[in-house]
């Protein structure tokens, strides 16, 4: 007798990232197949891939099963000339394995033991993925939303070319008061610094959505200025300097369909918990037939990737914080940090100005100390007026 049951698949972000994210759907499965196999990973040539292995389970448990990572398996990446190079195991379930240059004449895929059976992916190919030509952003409407367009040209294949693409973010944030006055609460001291130590941070974060796209509509298969992703004119992250790095690989139409399919139902669902098809397409089998396995090997020779700058003097942003500063009055030093306010500045009366915490320390917008290496150094970028001019060093 077969159940509605809701099943949760945990699977590693794509292209070697190793931060896991947790999917649900619900599957028309029988009670005795929880504990399906999740295989998430791909071969790359010329370089270190990381294989994913997790276990599906229900969502009726009050917490994630500590085990549903520790699997015990022989990961091998195969090749039809005889190749066979073995993993080694990392934990939690992950892999890793160290790949030369691949041979386009070659097909590729993984084979995994564990518990006496077999799984081996189909092999395949490997598919060479072209350059992104350029990226750039557009905003059509006065504080619209934001958009990052690629453009993108394939001319090696004749039949259309599917992609895939991530990408992973870093952002700088000003402080809308440069503020050199700290307030220490577990001492009620308040540490005047001769430089403002929270006006300025960075935030970086990788993006766990699946985004795919294809030529068919374009006979020359030509992607011109698709629009990748979005970001609303009040996020934060576009406040100052935003940077993306768009990361490009090109995919089998049956990976495309796969990867189609599980984006598609985060659109519908939206969120990190997704719900997934009964059987979403694979190319990987089993030697007991009666055993089913959640994902798909792609083997590619290359990924391409670029990046693009979004300075926030070139877009229009609407800040959803409001930095007004204001007397303290009545309440206390402590009164107004657990009202969220910080001290903005000290007037020339000795009275110490607050505004909310946001507009006066970065940490209370995500962004830590740590500028990235390839950061420009960009023009000083004013979100309101502030007491004492801004310092862009």
């Amino acid at each position: 007798m077969k159940n509605k049951i809701n099943i949760s698949i945990v699977a590693g972000c794509l292209c070697m990232i190793l931060n896991c994210c947790i999917d649900t759907f619900n599957a028309n499965l029988g009670d005795n197949q929880l504990g399906l196999l999740v295989v998430d990973g791909n071969i790359i040539s010329d370089s270190t891939v990381v294989f994913s292995l997790s276990r599906t389970f229900s969502l009726g448990e009050e917490e994630i099963p500590k085990d549903y990572n520790q699997i015990t398996a022989e990961v091998a990446v195969v090749g039809d000339d005889g190749l066979r190079i073995v993993g080694t195991p990392i934990g939690d379930g992950q892999y890793q394995v160290e790949i030369g240059m691949l041979n386009m004449q070659t097909r590729y895929g993984v084979e995994i033991k564990n518990e006496g059976d077999v799984y081996t992916s189909e092999l395949a190919y490997p598919i060479e993925t072209a350059a992104i030509d350029s990226l750039s952003f557009e905003q059509p409407e006065d504080y619209g939303d934001i958009y990052v367009c690629l453009t993108a040209h394939d001319t090696k294949y004749t039949d259309p070319v599917y992609y895939i693409w991530t990408y992973e973010e870093d952002w700088e944030v000003r402080t809308a008061y440069r503020s050199r006055w700290v307030y220490d609460a577990s001492k009620d001291i308040v540490y005047e610094y001769a430089k403002a130590p929270y006006a300025r941070g960075w935030s970086h974060a990788l993006s766990n959505r699946t985004l795919v796209g294809t030529t068919e509509a374009n006979i020359e298969n030509i992607l011109q200025n698709k629009r990748v992703y979005s970001i609303s004119s009040s996020d934060i992250r576009v406040s100052c300097y935003y940077s993306t790095l768009i990361r490009q690989r090109g995919l089998s139409k049956g990976e495309f369909e796969y990867y189609q399919c599980k984006a598609k139902q985060s659109e519908d669902m939206g969120g990190l918990f997704t719900p997934l098809p009964t059987e979403l397409p694979t190319n990987i089998t089993c030697t007991n037939p009666e055993k089913k396995v959640i994902g798909y090997i792609g083997v590619n020779m290359n990924i391409s990737e670029r990046r693009l700058y979004i300075p926030g003097d070139e877009i229009q942003y609407k800040s959803p914080y409001y930095c007004v500063a204001m007397l303290q009055g009545d309440l206390s030093n402590d009164g107004m940090v657990g009202l969220g306010y910080g001290i903005a500045y000290l007037r020339n009366d000795g009275a110490y100005m607050w505004a909310f915490k946001e507009c006066v320390d970065y940490r209370a917008l995500g962004a830590t100390p740590d500028k990235p290496d390839f950061w420009p150094l960009p023009d000083c970028c004013l979100l309101y007026t502030s007491p004492s001019p801004r310092d862009c060093s």
